[in-house]
């Protein structure tokens, strides 16, 4: 019997919804498996990606850096590669010296005694050295400091500390940058044909593994290359470990279905990763004019300007407590003309009474703290929505708050359509003409 968990990931797959991709920032696995289920349209889901902040550029190094084979580069070829460094040979400048150590050059040394440079009884000679410093290892090199910058790039973009599994990788990137021999190696700034030949033809297999990677984190990271990004997302799907995360990201894409299909928004207009500094991770606009935003795990104060929260208030006004504002994990707003709606959206992976008691009253509590979010608002209802993964159905008109499943998605949509009731009244302009 197939658990929740493989549950919501199998549906999130099937819903071919973009929003599947909206989370790199969090601890994932690579689910290849889930190909086989309803394909989104990733070349619109690109298309559709504010990028301001480097989105691409992350959800590019996120797909690559949880690829298996990087995974098996890194922590089993990597260590034997740094035991078995390839080296070169190179000869050094000539010195006079008078012991027979090295190549004796007999003509720089008759020409030296006849100029008298070189004085009798010595000789002109040029020692040959080993070195690290060869094409594949100033590509090892290369490609272990571009990881290292991915992954630190990633914990500064990312919604908290760097995922485990990206730390790992950065952490054996950066054991292998310590090597001594590697150290001499020359870093250079770009992949050269020379390097990546010259590893490819080495005899050490793990070379020509190297020279595969760097090629293709070149052209996906680095250059960012749609190409290479399209078939990176189309190797697998990154779900998020944490079962509570993955529930959470199901929910995201039911609010994101019920806004596009049931309250007849269409595909969204722009896509917004889930990483610091963002703003709605989808914006819609509905061909009568009004606009909807969709924000995750974000504090009301940043997308309502005015909105206080009465719990920091509080909080600031005694000594001997701190406390952070709290942040719903979903918050969707409704713009038409001068009107709005603003709807909250808790989600709770539990099935335990008590805890789906205490979740209510958590919720109850948001209504509380947030209140001047619906400040200039008249008779929303519902203004919050709790989620819960089964066997909750709603009865009845709606109040304050409304507790529906995820496994009745229809109960979702018709929570969102009551709280649009009589939204702007036809007073919205049309999305061409408010687009610029």
């Amino acid at each position: 019997m197939a658990s929740r968990r493989e549950i919501w990931a199998r549906a999130i797959c099937d819903t071919a919804s973009g929003g599947r991709y909206l989370m790199p920032g969090r601890d994932l696995e690579f689910l290849p498996a889930f190909t086989d289920g309803s394909e989104v349209d990733l070349q619109s889901f690109l298309t559709r990606l504010d990028d301001r902040g480097g989105s691409i550029e992350l959800l590019a190094s996120a797909y690559w850096l949880s690829q298996p084979e990087v995974e098996q580069f890194i922590f089993h070829d990597l260590p034997v590669l740094l035991k078995n460094l390839g080296h070169g040979s190179r000869s050094s400048p000539p010195s006079v010296e008078q012991a027979f150590k090295g190549r004796v050059l007999w003509q720089e040394t008759i020409l030296g005694r006849l100029s008298g440079a070189v004085p009798r009884g010595r000789y002109l000679i040029q020692h040959t050295e080993k070195s690290a410093d060869i094409p594949e290892n100033r590509l090892l090199k290369l490609f272990l400091t571009r990881i290292m910058m991915a992954a630190n790039d990633m914990g500064r973009r990312g919604t908290g500390a760097l995922p485990q599994r990206f730390a790992s990788i950065r952490e054996s990137a950066a054991r292998g940058l310590s090597n001594t021999y590697l150290q001499g190696v020359e870093l250079e700034h770009r992949i050269s044909a020379r390097m990546l030949s010259t590893a490819i033809r080495h005899r050490d297999r793990r070379y020509s593994h190297l020279a595969h990677l760097a090629r293709d984190f070149d052209q996906a990271v680095i250059r960012g290359k749609w190409a290479q990004i399209l078939e990176l997302l189309r190797k697998g799907w990154l779900a998020p470990v944490s079962s509570e995360d993955l529930f959470e990201l199901y929910a995201l894409i039911l609010v994101m279905q019920a806004i596009e299909g049931d309250l007849g928004f269409g595909e969204p207009k722009a896509y917004g990763l889930i990483q610091r500094g963002r703003s709605a991770v989808a914006t819609y606009c509905r061909a009568d004019g009004t606009r909807a935003e969709v924000f995750f795990d974000q504090v009301p104060s940043g997308i309502f300007k005015g909105c206080g929260s009465e719990y920091q208030q509080l909080i600031g006004a005694h000594e001997g407590v701190a406390g952070s504002e709290r942040r719903p994990d979903i918050i969707v707003q409704f713009k038409s003309g001068l009107d709005e709606r603003r709807v909250l959206v808790e989600v709770k992976e539990t099935k335990d009474a008590a805890y789906i008691r205490d979740s209510v009253y958590k919720v109850m509590g948001y209504l509380r703290d947030f209140t001047g979010i619906w400040g200039g608002i008249q008779h929303q209802l519902p203004k919050a929505i709790l989620v819960f993964p089964a066997n909750i159905a709603p009865k009845g008109a709606p109040g304050d708050i409304v507790m529906v499943s995820s496994d009745r998605a229809a109960d979702l949509a018709s929570a969102f359509g009551a709280a649009l009731r009589g939204l702007g009244n036809g007073t919205a302009e049309k999305c061409d003409q408010t687009a610029a």
